[in-house]
C-alpha cells in the first residue's frame, strides 16, 4: 500500500509493506516522518555494516547511540572506539529534561529510561596492542576512549584491534553478535594514514561472515574509498552540505532526495538499504535516548 505524507519536504510515497517490520530481531529507531508509525530496522542487517553521515549537530551520534542501546537490549556485545567522552554515560538513566520531553511523542514514558552494563577504557600509548576481543561481552558496552592518542597511534590501535579480531577463530553466522562503533570514523580514512584504512577494508569484507557489524559515524562519505563504501549495505543520512555527498545522493537516488536532505531538522534522517522500499530511501525521526547524555 502506498502512503502519502502531508509533509511535502519528505519524499513520497512510501511503500509501508516493504519497510522493516517489528520482529524479535528488529530494533526500534523512532518514527517514520509524516506517519503515525514506528520505525524499525532489522538488527541482522548490521552484519553488512552501516554508515551514519551528517554535519555537526545533526543528530548522528545520538542515532548511533540509539542503535547501540537497542543492540544491548537484544544482548548484543557493543564495542565503541571514540576520541571523545560522549559515550561514557551508558551506565546511568536519562535525566535530560530535553530528552524526556520527547518521550511522549514516541510512545515512551520515564519508566523506559535505562542504565546499561558499561565500562570505559582509556587508551594510552602503552595500550596499543590491547586485546580488544577480550572485552566482547554479551549485553555489555565497552567504550575505548582514544583522546590521549596521537593520530599515528590512533591508527595503530585501531589497526591492531581489527587485525587481532580478523585472525580469531569465530563461528560463522548470519546473526548479529557484536557491533563495533567508530565515532569520528573519518580518522580511519587514508588522510590519516593507511594502517587502519587497509585493515578496515578487510574487516568490512570478512566480519559479515561472523556476525560482527561495523557502524561508521562520520561527516562525509568522501572520507572513504570504494573498498569500504562497496562493502557497507546501509546508509543513514542526516542533514549535510558537503557537495560530494549531495552529488552522491543525486546520482544514487535522484535530485528530489538531494533537495530533501538539506531541509532535514536535527534528529531527522534518510535511511537507505536496497533490501527495503524498492531500493529507495525513507525518512525517520530518531527516538530520544534511554541513557544519560
Amino acid at each position: 500500500m502506498m502512503v502519502q505524507t502531508s509533509e511535502k519536504k519528505y519524499i513520497t510515497p512510501i511503500d509501508m509493506a516493504s519497510l522493516p517490520k517489528e520482529t524479535n530481531r528488529s530494533i526500534f529507531l523512532g518514527k517514520i516522518i509524516g506517519l503515525n508509525s514506528k520505525a524499525f530496522f532489522d538488527m541482522d542487517q548490521l552484519t553488512k555494516h552501516m554508515f551514519i553521515v551528517g554535519g555537526s549537530g545533526t543528530g548522528k551520534t545520538t542515532a548511533g547511540m540509539v542503535i547501540a542501546e537497542e543492540c544491548l537490549l537484544k544482548n548484543i556485545a557493543v564495542i565503541v572506539f571514540t576520541p571523545t567522552k560522549q559515550w561514557n554515560f551508558f551506565g546511568s538513566k536519562c535525566d535530560s529534561e530535553k530528552m524526556l520531553r520527547l518521550y511522549k511523542e514516541f510512545g515512551l514514558s520515564e519508566e523506559d529510561r535505562k542504565e546499561f552494563d558499561h565500562k570505559e577504557v582509556v587508551i594510552s600509548y602503552d595500550d596499543l596492542n590491547i586485546d580488544v576481543a577480550s572485552y566482547i561481552e554479551e549485553g555489555k558496552i565497552n567504550v575505548f576512549v582514544l583522546e590521549e592518542l596521537t593520530e599515528n597511534d590512533y591508527n595503530e590501535f585501531v589497526k591492531n584491534s581489527l587485525e587481532s579480531m580478523i585472525y580469531k577463530n569465530w563461528a560463522t553466522t548470519d546473526k548479529l553478535k557484536v557491533l563495533l562503533v567508530f565515532e569520528n570514523a573519518y580518522k580511519l580514512s587514508p588522510n590519516f594514514g593507511n594502517k587502519a584504512t587497509l585493515m578496515l577494508e578487510k574487516a568490512c569484507r570478512e566480519f559479515r561472515k561472523y556476525g560482527i557489524g561495523i557502524l561508521l559515524i562520520t561527516h562525509s562519505f568522501s572520507d572513504f574509498g570504494p573498498a569500504v563504501l562497496g562493502n557497507v549495505a546501509s546508509e543513514i543520512w542526516f542533514k549535510t552540505s558537503y557537495d560530494k555527498d549531495l552529488d552522491r545522493i543525486t546520482h544514487r537516488y535522484g535530485p528530489e532526495y538531494r533537495t530533501a536532505i538539506v531541509k532535514l531538522k536535527t534528529g531527522e534522517c534518510m535511511i537507505a538499504n536496497v533490501e527495503y522500499n524498492y531500493s529507495k530511501p525513507w525518512f525517520v525521526k530518531f527516538r530520544p535516548l534511554y541513557h544519560k547524555f
